[in-house]
């Protein structure tokens, strides 16, 4: 199957955004410090013409009309767009400079003001002197002043337009480069061959791969002991296969050679015995294997002692054949959260094992009840027990006691703790009632 390429880049993405928001960022600042420029070189040139005007009037005289201003030389570039005039009375234009117009610059007679003459905007700073009679007025040309704030723009947008493309190639580089470690470390996971489950290196990785790197581990971890275990489970039922079936096969060939009908009876009699055995053996074992899922993924309420209920009456036959008197105390409802098919197969277990191991004549004892512990699933028999040095032992795969006539798999107890374990209750063996036979226990957590 044809990988599917991923839908989107880490480093494409931290590039976009980190350009996105460096050309706004610098975007932003450079709007702010171009409005406040503008609005500090407006408030420096109305103070020129506020000042050229105080020392206009401070030079004018009667004498105004004798002064030539007409051919006077332009000292600046900026010149012809700067103009003054000096009304007599505010009436007569009595003098004025080489760009300014013949009618007034503005119809106002003092402070600031704006006006249009011929299409041309203006900005004009009016005052009176002290006699009032003369009224003067500097003007500047709008023009002016929009190409002066018009290079200030250009000043700062040229600098952006240079570093910006250099600014990317160096957010490029240092985003790839951080990004090298987890590459590095993808590379390594995909060359690894399936058998390989050995824990990354985890010391120079960076601190944000360093979950994704533990998280790796313990997978690796988890793995490796699911191999585990099931390699040693395998090797284990291999084991304890062989046997069963090499005394069905003998037992299969004693009957083919055998020459009298008793004998062949027997014979055949110990090969259905062989072949519930093996069946049983399978059983557990596909029971055990199904359990292996490290967690129920539903748990539902259930009433444990209905569940109790139905495995008596299912195993009941069974004790009836051995003349064991199987019992299931009274109670009312005992609710707790879990999964019923494998609670049953759990009740199963614990009951199947004390009437196989209880003599004939004796009691089988199942008890469910709620305690401050939790609800209380119980099974007690007079079997000969447990030694207090098997009872650790007794939870494993394919242990059984010694000393016992009962064919067994050797797995019925362990199916019950790992039952019990995924449903984060405990399962305990302790003496039976009077110190004789064996109580097995298991306790649910009953949710408030």
């Amino acid at each position: 199957m044809t990988e599917r390429r991923a839908s989107h880049s880490i480093k494409r993405r931290l590039l976009v955004v980190l350009l996105l928001t460096t050309l706004l960022a610098w975007g932003a600042t450079l709007l702010f410090s171009y409005r406040d420029t503008r609005h500090e070189l407006d408030e420096l040139l109305d103070a020129h013409l506020a000042q050229s005007t105080s020392l206009l009037i401070a030079q004018i005289g009667h004498e105004a009309e004798d002064i030539d201003t007409e051919h006077a030389t332009p000292l600046h570039r900026y010149s012809r767009k700067v103009a003054f005039q000096v009304w007599e009375k505010g009436k007569r234009l009595v003098l004025h400079s080489a760009s300014a117009p013949n009618v007034s610059l503005s119809p106002r007679s003092e402070g600031f003001s704006d006006s249009v003459i011929a299409g041309e905007e203006w900005r004009v700073f009016s005052a009176w002197d002290e006699t009032r009679h003369f009224l003067v007025q500097v003007g500047e040309r709008r023009e002016a002043r929009d190409d002066l704030a018009q290079t200030i723009a250009e000043n700062l947008l040229l600098p952006m337009l240079f570093t910006l493309p250099v600014l990317g190639l160096l957010i490029w580089f240092g985003v790839a480069g951080s990004l090298r470690p987890l590459k590095t470390l993808s590379g390594q996971v995909a060359e690894r061959r399936p058998e390989n489950l050995a824990p990354l290196e985890a010391a120079v990785v960076p601190a944000e791969v360093l979950p994704l790197v533990q998280g790796l581990n313990r997978l690796f971890a988890r793995v490796r002991d699911s191999l585990d275990n099931e390699r040693r489970f395998t090797a284990d039922a291999a084991h304890e296969l062989r046997t069963p079936l090499a005394a069905i096969k003998t037992q299969a060939q004693v009957a083919r050679a055998a020459t009298a009908d008793a004998e062949r009876r027997h014979a055949l009699d110990n090969v259905l015995v062989g072949c519930d055995r093996v069946a049983h053996l399978v059983e557990q074992l596909l029971t055990l294997a199904r359990l292996e899922p490290e967690r129920i993924s539903r748990r539902d309420q259930c009433d444990l002692h209905a569940l109790a209920v139905a495995v008596v009456a299912e195993l009941a036959p069974a004790a009836i054949e051995k003349n064991i008197d199987l019992q299931l105390a009274e109670g009312a409802e005992v609710r707790a959260p879990c999964e019923p098919a494998l609670v049953g197969i759990l009740m199963r277990n614990l009951i199947d094992n004390a009437i196989r191991y209880s003599p004939l004549g004796s009691l089988v004892r199942a008890t469910v009840a709620k305690t401050a512990d939790g609800a209380v699933v119980a099974v007690v028999d007079q079997g000969p027990g447990i030694s207090a040095e098997a009872q650790a032992l007794v939870w494993e795969r394919f242990y059984r006691v010694l000393g016992t006539n009962e064919s067994g798999s050797g797995l019925g107890l362990s199916i019950v703790k790992r039952i019990a374990d995924l449903h984060g209750a405990t399962a305990a063996i302790s003496q039976g009632d009077g110190g004789k036979g064996l109580r097995v226990s298991v306790t649910f957590p009953v949710s408030r």
